[in-house]
């Protein structure tokens, strides 16, 4: 029978096969992402519903009383993305450090408030968690004891979420938080191991590492430059560092970026290294100076020289003055692999928008970016990394083979037989079933989704 699985048996059975992704993938839905040129509008029915273990609807308010906060209709729209994929859950992002953390924790009374007005804000909208952002305490507050107060504040929340489910019989809710990637903040802001006693994902944001410098450098590094002093600004660097302060691997997601970050370049010099005037162009979609979304980062790479940083493993262009420092598929999967091979929890995408998720700029697919992470996560259709039971029924003395398409095929796109709209997605020898976008087929000259019909 080949390479393939035989199956013999002798008595009539039903076989469940049910194979699990280990990984969680968190993504970022942005509010602000109905603010930007209605061309390029986004909303909550861009969104597929599953391409992401958990969604995070995250949007900065103006008020830190969580019951003043008036996006219900968008809310409803988000969380019905559960009725299309029953195991999906999302969470609501509660972005603490625009307002100073003592607001809400710096007394038990507050922390208790707080807590109890989350738990009846989530319920009643639906929500399956909070992301609690407390990035950057010490640009916040400058209070000293801000850190033993966030440890208090996750600590009584996570005890409230605990009691309200034992009362209710619900599913508890999921308290997650995003942390800086910044050694020196994070020994400002956070008591590593108390607090991931009560979290149940800790999202480390590894990317902005060199936002801010007056050089041309990569912003989320897989590992440094052999030729650089300061090792600390990778992302091997700063998860390990986590883990080694107290963090479980198994609550860690590593922090994925859809944005790459641009400058202008100062001289003719256009190496990692060469010294900026500024912040590069600002895109059409983006619409803001130093930020390239992906599908703005696929036309600016047509004419521009690319290159591979060895050290780092990950691309960077240049074009004229501008220079590039953003993520691909390959490095995407590159990521995904060592994220893997430490036995990480996961990985967190920032952001949905910022992916070519339409599918026409990179001519990648829809969601090229994310589908590439959520594939190399072996995480399927299901939503949460679940793969549907496979059946098998026999009767006494037959024989099956049981192989996929993809089984032994290359990793790649491939047409789908049946229907041009679709393509298989090969990874590993597994089957991905991908849809183009609406008016647009699967082309096997490019292996990508465009407007050129099949002839028949």
């Amino acid at each position: 029978m080949g390479k393939g699985l035989l199956l013999t048996v002798s008595l009539v059975f039903l076989q469940h096969v049910s194979l699990v992704s280990p990984y969680a993938l968190l993504c970022y839905y942005l509010k602000t992402s109905d603010k930007r040129l209605a061309k390029f509008n986004f909303n909550p029915e861009s969104i597929d519903p599953y391409l992401c273990t958990h969604l995070v609807y995250s949007n900065a308010q103006e008020s830190t009383d969580i019951s003043k906060w008036k996006d219900d209709a968008m809310y409803k729209r988000f969380n019905d993305l559960k009725k299309k994929n029953k195991n999906l859950k999302t969470l609501l992002g509660y972005i603490g450090f625009a307002y100073g953390n003592g607001s809400i924790a710096i007394t038990k009374e507050s922390r208790e408030k707080f807590s109890n007005s989350v738990v009846t804000f989530l319920r009643k909208h639906k929500f399956d968690g909070l992301d609690l952002d407390w990035r950057f305490p010490e640009h916040a507050c400058k209070s000293p004891e801000d850190k033993q107060r966030f440890t208090l504040l996750v600590k009584e929340m996570m005890e409230a979420f605990k009691a309200e489910a034992l009362k209710t019989k619900k599913a508890r809710l999921l308290l997650t938080a995003p942390v800086t990637a910044s050694k020196r903040d994070v020994k400002v802001g956070y008591e590593i191991a108390e607090i991931s006693r009560n979290l149940d994902f800790i999202t480390v944001m590894a990317f902005n590492f060199n936002m801010w410098n007056f050089v041309a450098g990569h912003h989320s590094p897989l590992y440094h430059r052999s030729v650089d002093g300061n090792k600390e600004h990778n992302i091997n660097y700063i998860l390990k560092y986590w883990r080694d302060q107290g963090a479980p691997t198994k609550k860690l997601l590593v922090g994925f970026p859809t944005f790459g970050v641009t400058f202008t370049l100062k001289t003719h010099k256009t190496v990692i290294g060469a010294p900026v005037s500024k912040s590069g162009k600002a895109g059409s979609y983006s619409g803001t100076s130093g930020i390239l979304a992906y599908q703005e980062i696929c036309p600016f790479l047509n004419g521009a020289t690319i290159r591979m940083t060895e050290d780092q493993k990950v691309p960077y262009a240049f074009k004229g003055d501008q220079w590039l420092g953003y993520d691909d598929r390959q490095s995407f999967t590159t990521k995904a692999q060592w994220l893997k091979d430490n036995h990480f929890g996961g990985a967190a995408l920032w952001a949905l928008d910022l992916d070519d998720y339409i599918g026409n700029k990179c001519y990648e697919g829809a969601y090229p970016l994310t589908n590439t992470l959520k594939t190399a996560l072996d995480i399927n259709d299901s939503g949460d990394g679940r793969k549907p039971f496979f059946s098998l029924s026999f009767s006494k003395t037959s024989t099956m083979e049981v192989r996929p398409w993809c089984y032994e095929t290359p990793n790649g796109f491939y047409s789908f037989p049946s229907d041009p709209h679709k393509f298989y997605n090969c990874a590993g020898g597994k089957n991905h079933i991908m849809v183009c976008p609406e008016g647009m087929d699967f082309n096997d000259k490019c292996h990508c989704c465009n407007k050129c019909k099949k002839k028949q």
